[in-house]
């Protein structure tokens, strides 16, 4: 695992989303699940760092694409863990209800990455949470509600350490190639990308020094620059 703060380290190796590992006063919790096939990797990297899988205690899902979502269920079964969710995603989570879509074209996308590419098993969601509510680890993070994405994204905020891990608010790498710089969520995926631009501009309020993006790499310094410079 990668080292990104203390306290804080990142799954090396996946092909879907980024997973963070957040130290906790009793156990560790895990930022986001990755693929389904990824599930069998991301235990072994937490075994080889010395954690069992029964020590994970929660999995917090920063939003329901089943890049994110796709290994939640495996990895909360296999870990005996809760899982953490914003309220507005957990049908999409649960599957319930499916992704909203705004066209026939991003009907057809959320069924072809959900059913066929992702393979998303419903998870259940043990814990429901909003705008405003405060998650354990790290002393405490803050759920920041940044829809647009999808309806329940959220961001997880440590105002003390001024660390903030975003989902796909913001991506700091093109998901398809790896490559590029900060930038908005790709419109192809975004419900409402008007008020995917809302919620960045909340994120450019917060003193940051560290953002955490579910894709590309860690940005350790600068971050509340980087942020603004997308929005220009």
């Amino acid at each position: 695992m990668q080292q990104v703060a203390s306290g804080v380290q990142l799954i090396q190796g996946l092909h879907g989303a980024n997973v963070y590992v957040l130290d906790g006063s009793d156990g560790p919790t895990l930022v986001d699940a990755g693929l389904a096939g990824d599930v069998d990797h991301v235990l072994a990297q937490l075994r080889q760092a010395g954690c069992e899988p029964s020590q994970v205690r929660t999995i917090v899902l920063t939003h329901a694409h089943g890049d994110h979502v796709g290994g939640a269920a495996a990895l909360a079964r296999r870990a005996n863990a809760q899982v953490v969710a914003h309220r507005d995603d957990v049908p999409y989570i649960e599957q319930t209800r499916p992704l909203p879509a705004t066209s026939l074209l991003r009907r057809l996308i959320n069924w072809l990455t959900h059913r066929l590419l992702f393979r998303v098993s419903p998870c259940r969601v043990d814990r429901p949470v909003e705008e405003g509510d405060v998650i354990e680890p790290l002393g405490g993070l803050k759920v920041i509600h940044t829809p647009g994405h999808t309806p329940g994204s959220m961001a997880l905020y440590q105002p003390e350490r001024q660390i903030l891990f975003c989902g796909d608010a913001l991506f700091n790498a093109n998901p398809m190639t790896g490559e590029g710089e900060l930038q908005l969520p790709v419109r192809l995926f975004t419900l409402d990308n008007a008020q995917a631009r809302q919620s960045v501009a909340k994120l450019a309020d917060l003193s940051l020094k560290v953002l955490c993006c579910g894709h590309g790499e860690p940005i350790l310094e600068g971050a509340q620059d980087r942020i603004s410079a997308v929005l220009r």
